[in-house]
């Protein structure tokens, strides 16, 4: 059975997780066979999913492409979805979803809890799109907090959560992760492409409010990108939304993003409002050295130090203790379906 999940051509560190968190909870059990799959960590469930004679979907999360023609039919074993919100766009009993596989790593023995006396430090985590034309690196300088950037090893990234005292995530697995070390954290927005849906999907399974921080933008490029988002179909984030309005909006986008127009739109809307612009404010900075990135900066920091004052969040005890039993039970099944086609 092989493992499949979206590699972001950088490195993303939620996705990355897939590389070798199942193969250290079912050892032997995950090869290269592209007849059998497994869908794990990620927003993946779409038709973009390869073909397979069987597919097992363990913690998955929807996309916004509909799902493969086959869909729970007999070739497919699905065994959890990520959160309520997928499995009502699936189609699935509200039973499937548990939450997101990542919480596993709290069984892991290299991931023991960090007592709270012995961690230290604040770190920021944003979202891997984020360094497209951010400067975020700058604003933890400027705020006094740690920078980890997304692209880094996974581990790395695990084990600088744990030793913190509190996690500000822009990205969502920054705080799933923090919330499996049981550290504290702090739900932030550096742009409209951070996916509100997402968030919900994951935050109901755990209880929490999903009520995030607005950073801003940390750049003018970065401002400018965030202005086009909804040209191209990348604007997610919808303010005080509710799992209904957030839902209602995802099945309105789904269909527009699998209309026959779509690709053809996509490849002239992203390059005309996005690409181009921002090769052209690019070699201006450059060439002139200008500095009109200053008061972004400032405002960026000024919120990031807000955050940095906060409590944070964290799902109770008996809640999450209850979803990661769920998991363990349904990852016992993935052995014995994987068993059973041997």
């Amino acid at each position: 059975m092989k493992v499949h999940y979206f590699k972001a051509p950088e490195g993303n560190f939620g996705d990355d997780l897939n590389d070798w968190l199942w193969q250290d909870l079912l050892p032997g059990v995950f090869d290269n066979d592209e007849s059998f799959r497994f869908a794990g960590i990620g927003t993946i469930i779409s038709a973009n999913l390869p073909a397979a004679k069987n597919w097992v979907v363990f913690s998955s999360g929807v996309g916004y492409g509909i799902p493969p023609a086959n869909f729970g039919d007999a070739s497919w074993n699905i065994l959890s979805v990520r959160g309520p919100l997928s499995a009502h766009v699936l189609g699935l009993p509200k039973e499937k979803a548990i939450t997101d596989g990542a919480a596993l790593l709290s069984t892991l023995a290299e991931f023991p809890v960090v007592p709270e006396s012995e961690r230290k430090g604040i770190i920021f985590i944003p979202h891997h799109d984020a360094l497209k034309t951010g400067q975020w690196e700058e604003v933890c300088r400027r705020a006094g907090v740690e920078y980890v950037s997304p692209q880094g090893d996974a581990k790395e990234i695990i084990n600088k959560i744990r030793h913190a005292k509190l996690i500000l995530a822009d990205a969502m697995h920054a705080a799933i992760i923090a919330d499996a070390m049981r550290v504290p954290w702090v739900p932030l927005v550096s742009s409209d492409q951070i996916n509100t849906f997402k968030w919900l999907d994951w935050t109901q399974t755990i209880n929490e409010r999903y009520q995030p921080l607005v950073l801003g933008s940390s750049s003018f490029r970065e401002a400018m990108r965030n202005k086009s988002l909804g040209l191209y179909g990348e604007k997610y984030y919808q303010k005080d939304a509710t799992v209904d309005s957030a839902i209602e909006r995802f099945i309105r986008v789904r269909k527009q993003k699998s209309s026959s127009w779509w690709p053809t739109y996509l490849k002239y809307s992203r390059y005309l409002s996005h690409v181009l612009p921002n090769k052209i404010f690019t070699g201006v900075e450059t060439g002139m050295n200008l500095r009109w990135n200053e008061s972004y900066l400032e405002q960026a920091a000024e919120k990031l130090r807000q955050a940095s004052l906060s409590s944070g969040q964290l799902s109770d005890d008996t809640i999450f203790n209850d979803n990661v039993s769920k998991l363990l039970e349904r990852l016992r099944q993935v052995e014995l379906i994987a068993m059973a086609q041997k």
